[in-house]
């Protein structure tokens, strides 16, 4: 029982180990590169046109969740593409430059491995994503007081009291300041997570970086929209006793293929539903499970594939 003990005290330092060296790894790729054509895109977010058939109340609204949504979009494509392409070169690599055989040749679980591996990944995302995320708030800081001492200067030629403007104004500094928004990239960060979790999985599983990639992109597409694509199978069917067969299989096929359109809160949270910090709890449950799910299986698979 000591024995179990000691190797459960000492795996944070064999992950944390692990996600170091991935890290290292990583950075050196250069793909801190990507931030600098993000922070190109966002400038070029000053000159996009926005919506002018709302009306002068909404004008202000409309630009800020124009650099919103493009900004929050660019977050999830770069996020997609980086988990994806990143995770899949890992175990080919590492297997190249024969530090796979190293690592595992000494007493260093699979399982520790892995997600040291998903840690090193993750960190790096988080570290993007955090930066991105300081560049549209930056860029939405700097355009609001300038957006919002236009709409006045509009509302006021067009008639509109101090007290009248308040609610248009108040729009447009929610909008600037929404946390809302950043609840949603928290969301999508753990949906990313989840992606990387299973990239790995399918890394171990396939037997080439490209197939893995392609693999990896497809699950997620379709996870996106698999609650639409079994919404659908229950509107033709219609019968009681298939809609119950169907269910089962859409959770079975849930299992397998994450539902990634649940870590997708933008469009929620944009219609107006209250923001319940039981429901982020709920997500991060549901991500932590599927990640564990995906890595001890990546384990149980590595331990069995001859390199």
């Amino acid at each position: 029982m000591p024995g179990v003990l000691r190797h459960f005290l000492r795996m944070p330092g064999r992950i944390a180990a692990i996600a170091g060296v991935t890290f290292t790894q990583l950075v050196r790729m250069r793909l801190f590169m990507a931030l600098a054509a993000f922070a190109v895109g966002f400038l070029a977010l000053q000159f996009l046109p926005y919506q002018q058939n709302l009306g002068v109340e909404f004008a202000g609204v409309g630009q800020l969740q124009l650099i919103q949504d493009v900004a929050t979009g660019c977050m999830r494509l770069f996020g997609m593409l980086f988990c994806v392409a990143a995770t899949a070169l890992l175990i080919p690599r590492d297997s190249e430059d024969r530090i796979l055989y190293t690592i595992l040749s000494k007493p260093v679980p699979r399982f520790d491995y892995l997600a040291g591996k998903a840690l090193g990944v993750l960190t790096v995302l988080a570290l993007m994503l955090l930066i991105m995320d300081g560049l549209m708030v930056l860029l939405l800081g700097i355009r609001e007081p300038g957006i919002t001492a236009e709409l006045q200067a509009q509302l006021a030629a067009a008639g509109y009291s101090e007290q009248d403007m308040q609610p248009y104004l108040q729009q447009v500094r929610t909008v600037g300041n929404s946390l809302y928004t950043q609840v949603s990239i928290f969301a999508m960060f753990l949906g990313l997570a989840v992606l990387t979790t299973f990239t790995l999985l399918i890394s171990c599983v396939t037997s080439g970086t490209i197939v893995s990639i392609v693999f990896a992109l497809g699950a997620y597409f379709i996870g996106m929209f698999q609650a639409q694509l079994f919404n659908s199978i229950y509107a033709a069917v219609n019968q009681t006793g298939v809609n119950a067969t169907m269910q089962c299989l859409q959770q079975i096929f849930a299992l397998v293929v994450p539902d990634f359109s649940l870590f997708s809160l933008t469009d929620e949270l944009g219609d107006g539903n209250p923001l319940e910090f039981g429901l982020i709890g709920s997500l991060a449950a549901v991500a932590l499970g599927y990640m564990l799910l995906h890595l001890l299986t990546a384990a149980w698979v590595i331990l069995r594939k001859e390199f």
